[in-house]
Parts: structure tokens; C-alpha cells; sequence
């Protein structure tokens, strides 16, 4: 007969809900410790828990150990400490005292210290654990089964239920044994590799001593072939980009030839330009002598002279056009450099859509004076984007929300609300220093002056901080002219500010325009006039002509001139051209230029470094695939030992001793292999053991609860790593995975198989926290029934508020709250049979 002990009773003092000292006697066979929920029955399971020296703090559900004393409330101050004492029945000697009964105790104060004892002796933790042991006791032992085990036991995977019967059999020793001759493997094989090398070496250093020499050599020969070709290589390099750099000279003079060519050529021209013009001038002189009696002569060349004047005066419109034309271009690059939009802002006026106006900051024309005042006022605001309604602002912000481009803000004309001033700030405009409202300062399409006025209307420009100050901070928002804030809110943003151009210059572009739509008014105005001149000066000519045939001649002759005249200006403005073209030609080259040449003096300082050498006449091309092929060759050779010379003599003798060595390491390692196979046979003996047993005793107590049949399989049976699968067939089905059976009939199969455990490994007492928790009535009565049976022999402490449990228990303990604190109360329960 197995010796046992049990708990006899257990007292508890500040320790979670229970605030005074409260002693609970326990009994043999089953006590029920009953109580509605958060009375503290749970408690009781975890003084005990406490008591048996259990280091999680969490499964005792507290955070910190000094969370475990009661914290008082308003009617009772917090308790300095807690306290768990338990008493063991000692009649058998389990323990080894000589007292018939023992204690044990842990108390912990607020700091968390805690403070062990045995028989009122203070001791340590591993002593009390060391004791216990005797009886089988141990603070996570499976003889304890707290709220979610049961469930844990569900959730848990085949693997972490194989690790419950790897911790009930013990195994552990084993694998440490295993552990440690593995380590002592690892040293005699780490051994065994360290001879082997050296042995390998020495093997190999007897037949490739000429080898190696062969290799020296053949790697000297390498090397020296590869300094000759990449001294070839970068002396080829030099010589091919010394070819280039001369050609860009050559094609810098040829061009330079050109252009001078042309300056020659446009010189001939003006040349024959002023000779033309003078013959010209000759012509008219001519023909203003010959008809300098003739009205009609004198009104002609009056006429002619007004058509040349006219058409100076058109050749020198279009060119000013053209310069106007350049000016616009370039502020429009401006404008695209100043503008710093965001870049959904940048995407949708990229998108050139019907209804979309521009952003303020281009809708706006601001004098120069007023520009920073308009910057730091309107800020962020200049990018907001004018459009005809809210529904082109919704399709942009679909757009961009689509396109993932960024964030706008819209002003929607339909919709957008102005700014005004009140009465009261319209009156600040009068004082002094106060230059006015910034959209009174600015021009603008009134077209857009709801969404102007949104972003302007209630912001005046003052001179300075002064002015500001003395008009009252926060009475009005301010800008002054060199660029300080001051918002209605009484902030003040200011100091140096560099002005950032982000309006843009459309004012300026806009001059630009006006001044060449002028000029164009202009030229078309002096054509038509043109053409009314010469159908005058065509009636003039044909009654000229009846007067002097010989005017009609030189006529004639200065018509032909003016055409000459417009094809050396033709000429001329393509020679310009092409000019211009060659100029960039040559700024081009000398750049490559500069490059080569900074180029070739890297390239002859690499060739100067080679010294003297006979270089190698070949492309580059072909120079660099020989080093390459050379490269790898000499790469192939590997780590090559140079100094390969006669060492043959003592290796002999060395390679007998480390052969004698390696042969005896060897027999260790083999006898330590078979200590390791000898080692996982017991290891495994065991566990199929201890499997074999808790498996019996599984479908034992399931049969006795449910009537059906149940088994413990390994995933694997002949891999004691693999996971442990739980089948029963608890509805008289066939047998089912405990992960594919109902709610119910989980909890049945569960708490089998931790009664199967317990069974196995026999504590003096059993703890079950609320195992019928969910559990249905017939279920239930079934492992109390068990439990009923069990408890003749065992004791069993059961926390439950069944209503069947509580009659089938010896004894009964009620567990109530009142005033913040835990009380208890005892009943002794009659026979199931005279209740019944």
C-alpha cells in the first residue's frame, strides 16, 4: 500500500480578499467549496498555489507578488502583508519530521519579498519543494486543475499535449544525459576533423611537393604576363584616346574654319548690301534730278520713301516681336521654375480641364511694391486652385484621389464665400499708415473676385509693425510691406523674409502681350497702307510713263535692287543661323575635350607606373579578354606555396603517430555513439511506458464516465517527437479527433485525459477549480459520480456552484463577500441517499 498524506488545514491572513485570519479545516473525501461568482472561492485554489511555492505570478492571476495582499477599501484599511500556512498530515512519516502533522508557510509583504517556513522555521523556497517532493507534491503539479486547463487542453496542439507525458515520464533526465554526450561527441568528433586535416595535409604534402613548384612557376609567369598586358593595355588606351582628343582639336579648327567662313561671307554681304544701297540712293538722286519738274515724279518718291519708311519701320516691329516673343518665353520658364506647386496642385492644371481657372497666385497682377505684402498674406493660399463649380472640384479630387498624385484646395465660384471687413475694421482704413485692402492694391478678373476676396478680403497692408500696433493687434489681420503677419488671433509671424517669387510674372507677360498685339495692330496698319501707296504710286507710274520712258528704266533697275537687297538679307540671317548652330558645335567638343583630356592624364600616369615595358601591340579589346583569361588562370592556382623545397624527410614518422591518434580517438567516439543509442532506447523505453499507462488509464475513465472508447496516439508511433492525438467516440459514434468533436464532449475528453494523467502519477490531494463549469447535467454527474468514488481514497478539494456537486460533497465550505472582504461558512452536507 502506497503511504499518502493529504491537507488537513490551510490558513490564510491578508492574503487577496480575505482580510483576517481565517483557518479552514480540510477533511478526507470530497469538500466543495462553494460561492457565488467573485466571492473569492478562486482564492482559496490560489493561496494554496502560493503556499506550495509556485513562481508564476500570472496563473495566480496578479501582476506583481505584492498584488496578492488585500487591498482594503473604505471601510478597511490595506493589509501590511499576506500569509498562507498549510498543514500536512504526518501520521505515515512521509515528511521527514517526527511530528505528526506539519506546516509549511509563505508570506510576502508590500515590497514583495518573500518568506518561507517550515514548522514555523524560516527556510527557503527549494527546501519546502525538496520536502514536498517526498509526498509527491509539487506547485504545478497536474493533481491541480485550474480554471482553463481544461480549455487549454483543447486549444492545445498534438505537440504541446505530447510535452504533458514528456513531463510526467521523466524524460528530461534523459535528455540532459543525451545533451551532455552529444556535447562530448561533438568534442571527440571536432578532434577527430582537426587529426583528419592534419593527417589530409600531410598525405597530400608527400605527392604534391613537385606539384606545388610546377604551380609556383606557372603563378610567377602569370603575373609577370599580366603586368606586361595591363601595361599594354593602359598604354593602348592612351594612344586610342590620344587619337580622339586630336580629332576634337581637328574638329574644333575645321569648325573654327567654318564659321570664320561665314563671318567672311556675311561681311561680303553687308558689303554688297551698302553698295546696293548707295546704287540705290544713286538711282533715286538720278531720278530725282530727271524729275525734279514733274510733281507726279516728286509725289512718287515722296510715296516710295513713305513705303521704305513703312517697311523699316514693319522689319523693325517684327524684330522687336521677336525679342518680345523671347522675353515671353523666358518669363514663362520663369513662372515654371517660381511656381513650387505641390504636386497635385502641378497635376491638375497640368490637365489643361475645361472649368479650371488657374491658382490664385497666376489669377492676380501685383505691383512690385506690394508683392511680399501679397506672399506672406496669402502663403499656402496662392496655390488654391479657382473653378467653376463644385462639380470640377469634385472630378479633380476624384482625379487625384485615382491617380494617388496628392491634395488641392479647390475654390468653387458657385460656392466659395468672400471675406469682408465690418463696419468697425472698414474705419481702420482711414488711420494712418494704412495703405489699403489687398484687393483694392491688386488687379484681377472680377470674374473671380468671390474667390480673390476668400483669400484677401478681410487682409489689410500697413506700412509697418508700428502702424500695426498702433491700429490694435488682433483687431484685424495685418500684413506690412516687407512681409510681417499679424492675425486676428493676435499671432505675430515676422522677421528677415526672403522673398520667394511665388507669384508669377504675369504681369510682365501681360505687357509683353499688350505690346505685341500693338506692334502687330501696327504692321498690319503700315501694310495696308503699303498697299494703298503702291496702287497710288501703279496710277502715278502709268501717267509717268507717258511723260519719261527713261525714269521708268532706273525705276526698273532700283526695283531689281530691292530685291537684291532682301535676298543679302535673307542670306545674311541664314548665315547668322548657322552660325550660331557651329558655335554650339564647338562648345560641345571642347567639353568632350576637357573630358578626354583629364581622361588621358589618368591614363598616363596608370602607364607610367608599369616603367619600362614592351608593350604589346594590339586593341584594347584584345588586351582585356587576355587579362581576363590570364586573371582566371591565375585565379584557379588557388593559395600557391612558394617556397616548395625538399621537405619530405620528417613527414613519414609524423603521419604513423597521428594515424595511432586518430585510430584510438576513433574507438572513443564509437563507444560514445553507443552510449547515446543506449540512452534515446531507455528514453524512449519510458515514454512508450508512460504513454502505454496514462493511455490505459485514459480509456478506463472515459469508459466509466461515457461508456465509449477512447486511445492516445502518437502522429508518428515511431517518432516520440511527434504529436499526441486524442481520440474518443463519446456519443457511441465512430472515434473522433478531440479537435473534431462538439463544445461538450471536448471538456468530457479533456478532463479524461487529465484525470488519465493524475492517475497516473497519484498526488495525496486533487484540486479542481470549477471543472463543471462547462459541463452539461448529465456530464457532470458523471465525473462527480467518478470523482464521489475516487474521493474514498483520495482527497479531493472541488470549487464549484453545482448544484449536484455540492450534494455529493462530505463537506461543504461557503465562500460570501461582505464589506469588500472574504468569509466563510461550513456545512456538513447527509448522505446522498437520505437526501434522496
Amino acid at each position: 500500500m502506497v503511504e499518502m498524506t493529504r491537507i488537513t488545514r490551510l490558513s490564510l491572513q491578508g492574503f487577496k480578499s480575505f482580510r483576517k485570519r481565517v483557518s479552514i479545516p480540510f477533511f478526507p473525501g470530497l469538500i466543495v467549496i462553494a460561492g457565488p461568482n467573485g466571492s473569492g472561492k478562486t482564492n482559496i485554489l490560489d493561496a494554496i498555489c502560493f503556499a506550495l511555492g509556485r513562481s508564476s505570478i500570472k496563473s495566480l492571476r496578479a501582476e506583481r507578488l505584492h498584488d496578492l495582499i488585500y487591498h482594503g477599501n473604505k471601510k478597511f484599511p490595506p493589509a501590511d502583508y499576506a500569509s498562507v500556512t498549510m498543514w500536512f498530515d504526518n501520521s505515515q512519516k512521509i515528511f521527514p519530521f517526527e511530528e505528526n502533522e506539519i506546516s509549511i508557510t509563505r508570506k510576502v509583504n508590500k515590497a514583495g519579498m518573500s518568506l518561507f517556513k517550515i514548522n514555523g522555521k524560516t527556510t527557503t523556497r527549494e527546501k519546502i519543494l525538496e520536502v514536498l517532493s517526498a509526498a509527491r507534491i509539487h506547485p504545478d503539479g497536474f493533481n491541480i486543475i485550474m480554471q482553463g486547463d481544461v480549455n487549454q487542453v483543447i486549444e492545445m496542439t498534438p505537440e504541446e499535449r505530447r510535452f504533458i507525458i514528456d513531463d510526467i515520464s521523466g524524460i528530461s533526465q534523459y535528455n540532459d544525459k543525451k545533451e551532455k554526450a552529444k556535447a562530448n561527441l561533438d568534442k571527440v568528433e571536432q578532434k577527430l576533423r582537426e587529426v583528419e586535416i592534419v593527417i589530409s595535409e600531410r598525405m597530400q604534402r608527400l605527392v604534391e611537393l613537385e606539384h606545388d613548384r610546377n604551380i609556383a612557376l606557372r603563378y610567377k609567369d602569370l603575373q609577370k604576363n599580366l603586368e606586361v598586358l595591363k601595361a599594354s593595355l593602359a598604354h593602348q588606351k592612351y594612344v586610342y584616346l590620344l587619337n580622339d582628343y586630336k580629332k576634337t582639336d581637328t574638329e574644333v579648327s575645321d569648325v573654327d574654319v567654318e564659321i570664320r567662313q561665314i563671318e567672311d561671307e556675311i561681311k561680303r554681304i553687308e558689303k554688297d548690301l551698302e553698295l546696293a544701297e548707295k546704287r540705290k540712293e544713286e538711282i533715286a538722286n538720278k531720278m530725282f534730278v530727271r524729275s525734279k519738274d514733274s510733281s507726279i515724279r516728286s509725289e512718287i518718291e515722296e510715296l516710295r520713301t513713305r513705303i521704305a519708311r513703312n517697311e523699316t519701320r514693319i522689319d523693325s516691329n517684327i524684330r522687336e516681336m521677336d525679342r518680345i516673343n523671347s522675353m515671353i518665353q523666358k518669363l514663362d520658364a520663369i513662372k515654371l521654375e517660381r511656381r513650387g506647386f505641390s504636386r497635385g496642385v502641378q497635376a491638375i492644371l497640368d490637365l489643361n480641364r475645361k472649368g479650371v481657372y488657374g491658382v490664385i497666385s497666376n489669377l492676380i497682377q501685383v505691383p512690385s511694391e506690394y508683392e511680399i505684402a501679397v506672399e506672406v498674406a496669402g502663403g499656402q493660399r496662392l496655390q488654391n486652385i479657382v473653378v467653376e463649380d463644385t462639380l470640377v472640384a469634385t472630378e479633380c479630387i476624384n482625379y487625384l484621389k485615382r491617380e494617388k498624385i496628392g491634395r488641392a484646395t479647390f475654390l468653387p465660384l458657385n460656392k466659395i464665400k468672400s471675406k469682408k471687413l465690418s463696419p468697425e475694421q472698414r474705419q481702420l482704413l482711414k488711420k494712418p499708415g494704412v495703405i489699403g485692402l489687398i484687393t483694392d492694391v491688386i488687379d484681377f478678373d472680377r470674374k473671380f473676385i468671390s474667390a480673390i476676396e476668400h483669400v484677401f478680403g478681410d487682409t489689410i497692408i500697413v506700412e509697418n509693425l508700428g502702424v500695426a500696433r498702433d491700429i490694435g493687434i488682433g483687431s484685424i489681420r495685418m500684413v506690412t510691406l516687407d512681409g510681417d503677419l499679424i492675425e486676428t488671433s493676435g499671432a505675430m509671424i515676422g522677421g528677415f523674409y526672403e522673398k520667394k517669387e511665388l507669384l508669377g510674372p504675369e504681369k510682365e507677360i501681360s505687357e509683353y502681350m499688350q505690346a505685341k498685339k500693338d506692334l502687330a495692330e501696327e504692321i498690319n496698319f503700315l501694310r495696308v497702307e503699303i498697299d494703298q501707296i503702291n496702287k497710288k504710286i501703279d496710277e502715278l507710274k502709268s501717267i509717268e510713263e507717258k511723260e519719261n520712258k527713261e525714269i521708268s528704266g532706273l525705276d526698273e533697275e532700283r526695283i531689281k535692287i530691292d530685291q537684291d537687297i532682301e535676298e543679302l538679307k535673307d542670306k545674311r540671317k541664314e548665315l547668322y543661323e548657322q552660325r550660331i548652330v557651329l558655335q554650339n558645335k564647338i562648345n560641345r567638343t571642347k567639353i568632350k575635350a576637357a573630358k578626354l583630356e583629364a581622361e588621358l592624364d589618368n591614363l598616363k600616369l596608370e602607364a607610367e607606373r608599369y616603367g619600362d615595358v614592351d608593350f604589346i601591340d594590339e586593341k584594347p579589346e584584345i588586351l582585356e579578354m587576355r587579362i581576363q583569361d590570364q586573371t582566371r588562370e591565375l585565379n584557379s592556382l588557388g593559395l600557391v606555396n612558394l617556397k616548395a623545397i625538399e621537405e619530405y624527410d620528417a613527414y613519414k614518422i609524423e603521419f604513423d603517430e597521428l594515424k595511432a591518434k586518430y585510430d584510438k580517438i576513433n574507438e572513443e567516439k564509437q563507444s560514445i555513439l553507443e552510449m547515446i543509442e543506449k540512452i534515446e532506447e531507455k528514453r524512449k523505453q519510458v515514454f512508450y511506458e508512460t504513454l502505454a499507462g496514462v493511455s490505459e488509464n485514459f480509456q478506463k475513465v472515459f469508459k466509466e464516465i461515457t461508456g465509449g472508447d477512447a486511445s492516445l496516439d502518437l502522429e508518428d508511433p515511431l517518432n516520440i517527437e511527434s504529436g499526441l492525438i486524442i481520440r474518443a467516440n463519446p456519443t457511441g459514434k465512430a472515434i473522433l479527433n478531440i479537435d473534431a468533436m462538439s463544445g461538450g464532449e471536448k471538456s468530457v475528453t479533456a478532463l479524461a485525459f487529465l484525470f488519465a494523467v493524475q492517475m497516473y502519477k497519484p498526488a495525496p490531494f486533487y484540486i479542481l477549480d470549477e471543472i463543471d463549469a462547462f459541463l452539461d447535467k448529465i456530464n457532470t454527474k458523471k465525473i462527480i459520480d467518478m470523482i464521489k468514488k475516487l474521493s474514498s481514497k483520495d482527497q479531493f478539494i472541488v470549487i464549484s456552484h453545482n448544484d449536484y456537486t455540492v450534494k455529493q460533497a462530505d463537506k461543504v465550505y461557503g465562500v460570501a463577500m461582505e464589506d469588500g472582504e472574504s468569509k466563510i461558512l461550513g456545512l456538513e452536507m447527509p448522505n446522498a441517499s437520505e437526501d434522496e
